[in-house]
């Protein structure tokens, strides 16, 4: 019978072929994982930072932050803005109107109250709905004006990104960035902030419950008055402010 016969180190030369390989491939996987975590960890210098000032006064209490200036007299009109920060419709028109209500603020035109919803987080509310509410909420509550505006903004006019992929931790690293007490941003990052955005989010569903019979966004109310905002001729919504300053 004829018996094949092998080299010495065939055996040894395969394995280490294989060896290699895998050293190969673990390398790469190490440094995708760190570029990852890079990114990760970088969110927040990878995106502009709204960086406005807005002169105006912020009051944060009954699951409603309250903003008008120190000269708006009794005759102003009061604006109720219901938003979800998940819900498109409410990015598009705090996209549209965020100008002219800066404006009008400022001017003393209008007093904005701010109510935050969670309906579209539907129950679950580790979810975007409520991570956003939370935070909006925290840094209202220390009063800075500036911060609260910005990442406010932020949440809106960059949703897609900020409130729907970001996590706690980017949230907090993007508070820290804008100025927000220290104290309020770990408390961001360990979510502990979280129950009370979940509690005023729910005590303002409940509000619009009471109102519309159900939970929808967003909602504006002039002086109590339900109000629709305008629609440009693209079906996006436009600004809300003209609407309440001409009287229409």
């Amino acid at each position: 019978m004829s018996q094949k016969i092998k080299a010495p180190n065939a055996s040894k030369g395969g394995n280490g072929f294989l060896w290699g390989i895998i050293a190969i491939l673990v390398i790469a996987a190490v440094a995708i994982g760190f570029i990852v975590y890079n990114n990760q960890k970088h969110k927040v210098d990878n995106i502009s930072l709204p960086n406005d000032e807005v002169k105006v006064k912020m009051t944060a209490k009954d699951s409603i932050v309250t903003l008008e200036a120190e000269n708006a007299g009794d005759n102003v009109p009061t604006v109720e803005v219901f938003e979800d920060f998940s819900c498109h419709y409410c990015a598009q028109l705090e996209t549209a109107s965020s100008d002219d209500v800066k404006k009008a603020l400022e001017d003393g035109k209008v007093k904005v109250k701010f109510r935050f919803l969670n309906f579209l987080d539907r129950g679950d509310e580790s979810g975007p709905s409520t991570r956003g509410a939370a935070v909006a909420w925290a840094v209202a509550k220390t009063g800075d004006v500036d911060a609260f505006w910005n990442l406010h903004r932020l949440m809106m006019e960059e949703q897609s990104t900020v409130t729907r992929q970001w996590e706690w931790d980017d949230l907090a690293n993007a508070a820290d960035k804008m100025g927000v007490d220290g104290g309020v941003v770990e408390k961001i990052r360990d979510k502990s902030v979280k129950d009370e955005g979940a509690k005023i989010s729910r005590e303002n569903d409940k509000e619009v419950e009471k109102r519309e019979g159900d939970v929808s966004s967003p909602l504006l109310y002039k002086n109590g008055k339900r109000f629709d905002p305008p629609m440009n001729p693209d079906e996006t919504l436009g600004s809300w402010v003209p609407t309440v300053l001409e009287g229409k």
